[in-house]
């Protein structure tokens, strides 16, 4: 019997796995190990079988769902706006298609795994006045540090912005005193880094959804998989 494979984030610390993992558990997909795994954050395992047999559940790096659902590596996954909507945004694929062609983030809604998170524009206060007058002004040009330059370029130019993206792979809260940019567009959920590091959010972006992707040949084919669809939304509704 073929089985689902189910990619969900991995990382130390990550709070998103175990809400995750609790989407496909209430809707009858338990594995014993993954749950030991959550518990302990061993970190060395990364593959893991349902107890029933139906499925497998793969530990990802977060970035890399979207891909992994895409080229069907996997059927589905839960990833955050921040990365499906980037990858989405990126380039075309080896192939010549689009990049998030092939799976489906609208089958349900947002699953509040992250409802504290939001996209922010930030910097240091004396910074703030700058930040107000490129939002008024097509002449001043606007330095940005971010890990998620494809979202960022769509959300400075809908606000009439010119910005030069700076991409970083982490630790953006440090660029604004340490790297020529003028401010961040970070996720943000209690600000607590923001502050330690002499930030404050200028402007409130976008909130971070959390959707489950599907893919779009796995729903025709597999009628294992359009029926744990059926499943997870009995069971995520009034969420």
């Amino acid at each position: 019997m073929r089985k689902i494979v189910i990619a969900l984030p991995k990382g130390k610390g990550n709070r998103l796995l175990p809400q995750a993992y609790g989407v496909f558990k209430t809707a009858g997909l338990v594995s014993g190990e993954l749950e030991n795994e959550i518990e302990n954050q061993a970190g060395k395992q990364l593959e893991f079988a349902s107890e029933c047999g139906k499925s497998v559940f793969l530990l990802v790096r977060p970035a890399d769902i979207p891909k992994y659902v895409d080229r069907n590596w996997a059927d589905m996954g839960i990833s955050g706006f921040d990365c499906y909507r980037e990858y989405e945004l990126s380039n075309v694929t080896a192939q010549n298609s689009l990049c998030g062609d092939n799976f489906l983030t609208d089958i349900l809604p947002d699953l509040h795994l992250c409802d504290q998170s939001r996209f922010c524009v930030a910097g240091r206060p004396e910074t703030q006045a700058f930040y107000a007058k490129c939002k008024k002004s097509s002449e001043k040009i606007l330095t940005v540090a971010t890990q998620s330059p494809k979202i960022a370029e769509r959300y400075f130019a809908g606000a009439g912005i010119i910005a030069d993206i700076v991409t970083v792979s982490g630790s953006a809260e440090l660029m604004p005193r340490h790297g020529d940019v003028d401010v961040i567009f970070d996720i943000v959920e209690t600000g607590g880094a923001l502050g330690k590091n002499g930030l404050i959010v200028f402007e409130e972006a976008m909130l971070i959804q959390t959707k489950l992707l599907v893919s779009k040949a796995a729903l025709k084919y597999d009628g294992n998989v359009s029926d744990l669809v059926e499943k997870i939304k009995s069971t995520t509704k009034g969420r």
